[in-house]
C-alpha cells in the first residue's frame, strides 16, 4: 500500500512517515509546488494521499476534486485553520477525515488507520457494485425483451416471460441470450 503525501512540510512529515512506515505503508513524500497531481497519481497509485490545505500548489485540492470522479482515493487533510471555501472543496474532493495541525501521534495513527479502513470499505462496495453489473444488464435485457413481447404480440408479463423460457427451453440456450436476440432481430430465431 502506498501514501502519497503533497506539500506537507517536513516537521508534519517527520511525525507521519514513521508511523506511516510503522503500519507497513510505503511513502512518497512530494513538495514541489508545480507537481502534476494527476500524473503522481497515475504514475504511483497511491491507495491514500495526504494533503496539506495550505499547500503553495493553489490547485491541489481543484484536483483532487477531479480525481475523486475518476479514480477514487482516501485522503486525509491537515489545515492550521477553518475555511468553509476549503471544507467545501475538500467535501467535493471526497476527503474522509479532517485532521487539525497539532494531532497527537496516537489520533494521527486513528486518523490513518480509519483512512485505510474507509478506503478497502469503499474498495470492497466497489468490487461488489462491478460484480453485480451483469445481473443488472441481464435483468435489463429480460425486462426490455418482455416489454418487446407485450407491446408487439398484446400478452401479459408473465406470459412474455413463459414465451423466454420456452424459447430458451427448445433452443438450449440461455434465456438472457434469447432476450438479446429478440431484441437485436425482432425474432426467436
Amino acid at each position: 500500500m502506498k501514501m502519497l503525501l503533497i506539500d506537507i512540510d517536513d516537521t508534519r512529515a517527520n511525525k507521519v512517515e514513521p508511523i506511516i512506515a510503522w503500519a507497513g505503508i510505503e511513502v512518497i513524500t512530494v513538495n514541489d509546488s508545480n507537481a502534476d497531481i494527476y500524473q503522481l497519481v497515475g504514475e504511483m497509485h497511491p491507495e491514500i494521499i495526504l494533503v496539506d490545505t495550505n499547500s503553495p500548489n493553489r490547485d491541489t485540492l481543484e484536483h483532487l476534486a477531479q480525481l475523486q470522479k475518476s479514480a477514487p482515493r482516501t485522503v486525509i487533510k491537515l489545515e492550521n485553520s477553518r475555511s468553509e471555501g476549503i471544507n467545501r472543496l475538500a467535501a467535493e474532493a471526497g476527503i474522509s477525515v479532517y485532521a487539525i495541525d497539532a494531532v497527537p501521534t496516537a489520533l494521527l495513527q486513528a486518523l490513518i488507520d480509519i483512512a485505510i479502513s474507509y478506503f478497502h470499505s469503499i474498495d470492497q462496495l466497489r468490487n461488489e457494485v462491478e460484480g453485480l453489473k451483469p445481473t443488472t444488464d441481464a435483468r435489463q435485457v429480460l425486462n426490455k425483451a418482455k416489454r418487446f413481447i407485450m407491446d408487439t404480440y398484446g400478452l401479459a408479463e408473465d406470459q412474455a416471460s413463459d414465451l423466454l423460457s420456452k424459447n430458451a427451453d427448445r433452443q438450449r440456450r440461455p434465456v438472457t441470450e434469447i432476450a438479446r436476440q429478440l431484441l437485436d432481430t425482432g425474432s426467436f430465431i
